[in-house]
């Protein structure tokens, strides 16, 4: 059976199909994160999956191709995951460190730029993660991330209050918390897309 007949033969249509394998895609996702420094890659992995979903539709295979994908893509994403861990370890560090000082100098603007880089590291790591489904290399991918955060920061907004609502939910609900990184990985699929085709609007 063709994806295009797959698709048709779905009850409830592409988006339900397209949500069901975010769920199951959440799952894989979630053990493959078990290890945390595997997050990067794990999402990466996730995200290559969605990119093939979005224009194919569903198939059979989704893990098998989900743990070639992350086999693919450990070797940079342990160091990009391990870097992202360590970054966010010392800003939170910083703030309780600033948060205890009341009487240090500049104290406003230290915690504020602290802040700032603390929630800006998961945002940007999701960006990379989404990069490195279209190009497969962790370097160009963080220096694209990094790049694409700069020139859009409404897409990057967008993706911090993705994760704000996965974390509300998974604290209200901690059983679905495995489900809400599939979803996560097609925020940052669709945020990537956006962000590529406002690169498009530009040069044309």
């Amino acid at each position: 059976m063709t994806a295009r007949a797959a698709k048709k033969d779905t009850p409830y249509g592409d988006r339900f199909s397209l949500f069901a394998e975010c769920l199951w895609l959440g799952v894989l996702t979630a053990v493959a994160c078990v290890p945390l420094v595997t997050w990067s890659a794990a999402l990466a992995a996730g995200a290559a999956a969605v990119r093939r979903t979005q224009p194919d539709g569903p198939s059979p295979g989704l893990a098998r191709r989900y743990l070639r994908d992350l086999r693919a893509a450990l070797p940079g994403g342990l160091a990009v995951g391990a870097g992202s861990l360590l970054l966010l370890g010392f800003l939170l560090f910083d703030i309780r460190l600033v948060l205890a000082q009341p009487a240090l100098p500049g104290r406003p603007a230290v915690l504020a730029l602290a802040l700032l880089a603390a929630v800006l590291v998961p945002a940007a790591g999701l960006r990379a993660a989404a990069r490195w489904a279209s190009d497969r290399d962790w370097r160009t991918a963080v220096r694209g991330a990094l790049a694409d955060s700069r020139r859009d920061p409404g897409g990057t907004a967008m993706l911090l209050g993705a994760v704000v609502i996965c974390l509300a939910v998974t604290w209200q609900l901690p059983v679905i918390a495995p489900l809400a990184l599939g979803v996560l990985a097609l925020a940052a699929v669709a945020v990537q897309r956006r962000t590529e085709r406002m690169g498009r609007a530009v040069r044309t």
